[in-house]
């Protein structure tokens, strides 16, 4: 197995590269969504920026205060989860939350 460090800076770049192109989707969606609440997009997009937020501190926590660790970890499956939500929520939003069918 790779070493611990070696393993700790790839998740790092890769949570990196994601939050690049996690912004890059926003800034763009934001561009080309039409309707929002008439799409029914709204939850999606404030748990994609919440994620965002999420993983934004944690980078901005790695870089200026060296969180590693369990902090790391924990802030990194929030996020994760965060965004599966925000990614196969939508039918639960929908038929549980809302009460519609889709």
């Amino acid at each position: 197995l790779p070493p611990l460090t070696l393993t700790e800076s790839l998740l790092f770049r890769l949570i990196g590269a994601g939050f690049v192109l996690l912004t890059f989707t926003l800034l763009t969606g934001a561009l080309f969504v039409g309707d929002l609440f008439g799409q029914h997009l709204i939850h999606k997009t404030v748990l994609s920026i919440i994620a965002w937020l999420v993983f934004g501190a944690l980078l901005f926590g790695r870089w200026r205060y060296g969180w590693r660790g369990r902090r790391a970890v924990n802030l990194t499956l929030v996020g994760m989860g965060v965004l599966l939500l925000a990614f196969f929520g939508t039918k639960a939003v929908l038929e549980l939350i809302l009460h519609r069918t889709a």
